[in-house]
C-alpha cells in the first residue's frame, strides 16, 4: 500500500485568494475606475489621474512613481487623504502597471 507523503489539497483547504480590488466603469466614461472590496477602505472607487515614473532612480536603484487620484464615490467616509490610504492604492497600481507590462497592454502618452 502506497502513503502519500503530502496532504492533496481540496476544495475546502485550498487557499482562495481574496481580490482587494476590481475595475468599474460607468457608461458613456473613457476612462475605468477601481473600487476597493475589502478592508477599512471597502467601497471607496477612485481613479488615477496623472501617472509618472521619476527619470532618475534612488540610490537603491527603485524608480519612483508618482501619481494623482480622484475620489468618485466615499461610501464610509474613509480617509482618503491619509498615507496608509495613499500607499494602499500605490500598491495596487504599481500590481496594475505590472500586470500590463507583463501582458504588453501598458501604453504611455507623454
Amino acid at each position: 500500500m502506497k502513503s502519500q507523503n503530502e496532504n492533496s489539497a481540496t476544495d475546502q483547504t485550498k487557499k482562495k485568494e481574496v481580490k482587494r480590488y476590481a475595475f468599474a466603469q460607468r457608461e458613456g466614461d473613457d476612462f475605468s475606475c477601481i473600487k476597493l472590496l475589502e478592508g477599512k477602505f471597502e467601497g471607496v472607487i477612485y481613479k488615477y489621474d496623472k501617472v509618472a515614473f521619476e527619470p532618475k532612480p534612488l540610490d537603491s536603484g527603485d524608480i519612483p512613481l508618482r501619481f494623482t487620484y480622484d475620489i468618485m464615490v466615499n461610501p464610509n467616509k474613509a480617509d482618503v487623504e491619509s498615507l496608509d490610504f495613499k500607499n494602499y492604492i500605490g500598491d495596487i497600481l504599481i500590481e496594475v502597471v505590472e500586470q500590463q507590462l507583463k501582458e504588453g497592454s501598458l501604453t504611455f502618452n507623454e
